[in-house]
């Protein structure tokens, strides 16, 4: 009896690799096209069109528009059986690419997939291909999210917000995130914290302008913003448990007309990252003190807006554990590389893992040099043959 059911996996192993290898072609087809044609967070218009019709194309039933251009589509089996559920994301960065031109490259200009966002969508579309094609063989109905606006970490909440699941109630939920670190084609697992909570911050600090000869008239904002922005670095440094990881860091700051003119107003953006609820809360209430309390030392004022992006993303160790037997079980070529240290980028997929126990991957893409830029680099790009090795994953979970 147990040879028979080896002989069975085998034979289905065998089955899902064959449908795979004669999909990928078609599959880095999807991920050019999505790469020349790249949308911003809360735009993904066409991006969302293109994976509804496809969808609708293979026999799948579709609700678009939810939480903004997201796309649910299922895939139901019988109505008795459980639910799995795989989430891609569709959204690109306001990144201009400078990489080699190559003809897949952004036809945007100041917009590029420097995420990798482009091959989430194509696996998991290359997913539905192969899991319709091995349809005889699932146990479980399957519902396939394509998020939109996760880059602005609003979009899982915004599909949740909206009854994504609606009667249904999978019991799993997977994700995977391209990873150029990782050796092509390569599973990175991790159990526990995967991905650390991310907060976004907006700060505008006014003054009083006037002429840069005469700053005894002024108010001088932008002396008082290098003032706030040193002192904010400090917070981790200074107030931060130096066992308990976190990051602040500024990307924007604006202000100003001329450099003769001491201006009115200067505002500036950044993000806060951390692994510990605790540590979370004590760098934004030092914040706000820092920004309060510098801007009315020198006569100004100032504004701190905080938006509560994403929480810690944790993997649940149970189903890290079932996912890496069926891997081990389906796609015993892929290799599985152990995460050490989790990540201090925000990843909303976290925002599923609330109500549903699930696990996020990483997925190796890193080839020859020209693949191995660091996620939101200009020069991002991907070795496309790993691909497989995420559609071969999230095909066997559907066939576990």
């Amino acid at each position: 009896m147990e040879l028979m059911k080896q002989d069975i996996e085998t034979a289905i192993a065998d089955r899902l690799n064959r449908t795979i290898d004669a999909l990928m072609p078609a599959i880095i087809d999807i991920r050019r096209q999505l790469h020349r044609h790249p949308e911003l967070s809360g735009q993904e218009r066409e991006t969302a069109a293109m994976v509804a019709t496809r969808c609708r194309d293979l026999g799948l039933e579709v609700r678009e528009r939810i939480g903004g251009y997201g796309v649910l589509a299922t895939l139901t089996v019988d109505d008795t059986l459980p639910w799995l559920a795989f989430r891609a994301d569709m959204d690109a960065l306001p990144i201009h690419e400078s990489g080699p031109s190559s003809d897949y490259s952004s036809q945007v200009d100041g917009i590029s997939h420097s995420c990798g966002h482009d091959a989430h969508t194509a696996i998991l579309l290359g997913s539905i291909h192969a899991v319709t094609q091995l349809k005889d063989q699932l146990r479980h109905n399957i519902a396939f999210v394509f998020q939109p606006a996760e880059e602005t970490c609003v979009g899982a909440a915004a599909m949740l917000g909206e009854k994504l699941f609606g009667d249904i109630k999978p019991e799993q939920i997977y994700a995977l995130h391209v990873y150029p670190y990782l050796p092509a084609g390569s599973i990175g697992i991790r159990e526990g914290a995967m991905c650390a909570a991310a907060d976004m911050f907006d700060v505008e600090i006014k003054g009083r302008g006037g002429h840069a000869a005469r700053p005894h008239e002024c108010t001088d904002v932008v002396l008082i913003a290098a003032q706030i922005i040193q002192a904010l670095h400090h917070i981790v440094g200074r107030k931060v448990n130096p066992l308990h990881p976190a990051v602040l860091t500024i990307g924007q700051i604006h202000g100003g007309h001329a450099g003769n003119v001491i201006p009115e107003s200067v505002s500036l953006s950044g993000t806060i990252r951390s692994l510990h609820p605790e540590v979370h809360e004590e760098i934004r209430t030092r914040m706000d003190h820092i920004i309060r309390q510098t801007a009315e030392a020198w006569g100004a004022t100032a504004t701190f807006t905080l938006r509560q992006a994403t929480p810690v993303l944790i993997n649940d160790s149970n189903i890290l554990h079932h996912a890496t037997g069926i891997f081990e079980q389906f796609i015993p070529d892929v290799n599985m590389i152990e995460i050490q240290e989790p990540s201090m980028g925000g990843e909303d997929f976290a925002e599923f893992l609330h109500d549903i126990p699930g696990c996020l991957f990483r997925l190796g893409t890193g080839g020859g040099p020209e693949t191995r830029y660091p996620l939101h680099h200009p020069n991002f790009d991907i070795e496309e043959s790993s691909m497989r090795s995420g559609v071969a994953a999230f095909t066997a979970l559907a066939l576990q």
